[in-house]
């Protein structure tokens, strides 16, 4: 154990946590560096007339014989900037949990030492939103890597994450594993567990987004949920009205709207939020979003006189009035998503400083990253009720340039490169490179930063894409090329070059867009592709072992390159077949890849959200739902 000394005077939990993560990361060095740390004072401190504003980060440090220090524009940024020097000396932060860093093995105390850096980054809002199934351990494993990669921002969705928890402790989609149901005792645990963690490092908190239209009618918020029992006349006539009938969208309140020209309706919907608003007076950002399923708009004849973002605006409006009265300062995030897509014609926000808008272009596709400019892509005229989801970065685009006509306040773009498309890229190198060029692009188009809406699990074949956008989103400056250098010479040791020449080769093989729905399921062209793809791994798998360098610290990491090349062989040979139109085959074949994915679960827990592509797999590609 080192004796370094750190600034006894901190009494702040988030510089605590600084001090014992550089001692305890100084402390996994071999031997031969570790005497330099002895009797050497670090100071860890926040400097005031740095500070901006609570989502701003700035730090700097050094590290000399004498002693050193990491100084921040908040406890956040303090933190931020110790996991930036360990970086410098050679650290590499590659994936949440055990396993997950890479220790340089440094030689002298010298390598240690670390002249004057400075930094700020170069985007306020840098976060994940929670998807997929997880297990409490994943959530906190993950909250505990975001500031390791620059982030500074965690999103849990519903007022209580129920959802996400459920899939991993009922093991959806995974027969082979016994159901853990956990009480709502142990629900309210694992959310308190959450909650202080992303406390403990300082991280901005973003809650809620979907489940208000479930609240207003009596409904819990916890997740799309299905009901089954009919809604009391006095409920029933809040709900939208779709083709003469007010009910609920597929069963699912989270997915239905009101009628949105109710004063009843309207005023429900507004108290849940200034509710909960008095009751987490420490949520930084509170996201409130309408319906989350399009076309199913109130077409009652007050409702039809306007559109959906009017009336969006609308409520906007009236919930800034009512936080006013109850002397409430709570940040309010709006949601640019389906319909709402489309600019209002004639409402604009009273008071825009109160919000922060947030573009959430779902049915983008990932095969082309975003541009440097603004566009004029033609869009189609609204229907109400018969919306399409845009599918190209052009003209969704353009819907975020409509909506900045009337809107110049805070934004950042809320986007799922992890989502569903990952699934469709077999080696993450083609959505790493998407997701850098993005965020090189962000200041173009006019916004502070991005979110991840994701699986926490996404890590099959490796966390480079989580890695790369934590890298960018806090520094610009930092090339493509020396990211993928860090990260998989981190990843793999000697030999790594191997490995990125075949994981580029299985992203140049894969569609991520075929995979999340796009374009029609019989593609004959592409059973060309995917069988290459299959023999690519499975030639690779044939050499591996003469590739490996049988490091300790690499091996972990050498043996998941042979599951997955075993996953890419299956999934890409069942998708194969469904591009032939053989869906008997296809289907024969993606039930292989479930009984692979699935034994292996508990192995590769923390790695791969077996949940997620299964549900994907078959709610999107167009395979048959399981058993």
């Amino acid at each position: 154990m080192s004796k370094m000394v750190i600034d006894p005077n901190n009494q702040n939990p988030t510089l605590a946590l600084a001090g014992r993560e550089l001692i305890s990361h100084l402390d996994m060095l071999p031997a031969g560096a570790a005497h330099f740390i002895e009797n050497y004072t670090v100071s860890l401190r926040v400097d005031d007339t740095a500070a901006q504003d609570a989502a701003t980060d700035h730090f700097s440090y050094e590290f000399t014989k004498l002693g050193g220090f990491v100084i921040g524009s908040n406890p956040r940024s303090v933190l931020m900037g110790v996991y930036d020097y360990l970086k410098t000396i050679g650290f590499v932060f590659l994936r949440p949990g055990t396993g997950g860093t890479f220790v340089p093995s440094l030689s002298s105390p010298d390598e240690l030492l670390c002249p004057k850096t400075e930094k700020t980054a170069d985007f306020r809002h840098r976060g994940v939103c929670i998807e997929g199934a997880n297990s409490l351990e994943n959530v906190l494993d993950f909250i505990e890597w975001l500031p390791k990669n620059g982030y500074n921002t965690f999103f849990v969705q519903f007022k209580k994450p129920d959802i996400f928890f459920e899939r991993w402790y009922n093991h959806t989609f995974n027969p082979t594993l016994a159901p853990e149901p956990q009480s709502r005792e142990q629900m309210d645990h694992m959310e308190t567990a959450v909650t202080e963690a992303m406390v403990l490092r300082g991280l901005l908190d973003h809650r809620v987004g979907h489940g208000w239209t479930a609240e207003a009618i009596g409904f819990s918020n916890t997740g799309w949920r299905e009901e089954d029992h009919d809604l009391p006349p006095e409920m029933k006539e809040l709900l939208a009205e779709v083709a003469g009938k007010r009910e609920l969208h597929g069963g699912i309140p989270t997915n239905t709207n009101l009628c949105y020209s109710n004063p009843k309706a309207r005023k429900r919907l507004i108290d849940q939020v200034i509710a909960y608003a008095k009751e987490h007076k420490s949520v930084n950002y509170l996201h409130f979003w309408l319906a989350d399923e399009h076309n199913n708009v109130c077409e009652c004849e007050k409702c039809a006189q306007t559109t959906l973002s009017d009336q969006y605006i609308e409520l906007l409006n009236e919930l800034n009035q009512r936080l006013d009265e109850a002397h409430l300062d709570t940040k309010i995030v709006f949601l640019l998503y389906q319909e709402l897509l489309y600019a209002p014609l004639c409402s604009k926000l009273n008071h825009p400083e109160r919000f922060c808008l947030m573009f959430a272009p779902i049915s983008r596709t990932f095969e082309k990253p975003y541009p440097h400019r603004a566009v004029n892509a033609p869009i189609n005229p609204y229907v109400r009720n018969q919306f399409r989801l845009p599918e190209t970065v052009e003209e969704n685009l353009t819907h975020y340039f409509n909506w900045k006509k009337t809107y110049s306040g805070d934004s950042f773009f809320y986007d799922y490169p992890l989502g569903r498309a990952h699934y469709g890229d077999f080696g993450y190198m083609k959505i790493a490179k998407v997701i850098y060029d993005d965020i090189h692009a962000l200041k173009d188009l006019k916004t502070d930063g991005y979110m991840s809406c994701q699986e926490l699990r996404a890590m099959t074949p490796s966390g480079f894409p989580n890695f790369v956008m934590g890298q960018a989103l806090l520094d610009l400056r930092i090339s493509y090329e020396e990211l993928k250098k860090t990260y998989f010479r981190g990843m793999y040791g000697n030999g790594y070059e191997m490995v990125v020449e075949y994981l580029e080769q299985l992203s140049e093989l894969s569609d991520t867009d075929y995979f999340n729905g796009h374009g029609p399921r019989k593609q004959p062209d592409k059973k060309v592709q995917f069988h290459h793809l299959a023999q690519t791994a499975l030639a690779f798998l044939l050499d591996i072992d003469e590739l490996h360098p049988h490091s300790s610290q690499y091996d972990a990491n050498w043996e998941f390159l042979k599951f997955h090349g075993r996953y890419c062989i299956l999934l890409s040979s069942a998708l194969a077949a469904l591009c032939e139109g053989d869906q008997a085959t296809a289907d024969a074949l993606f039930g292989e890849f479930c009984d692979y994915i699935q034994q292996n679960e508990l192995k590769y827990q923390s790695q791969l959200d077996v949940y997620r592509v299964i549900e994907v797999a078959t709610k999107y590609t167009g395979f048959t739902q399981i058993e």
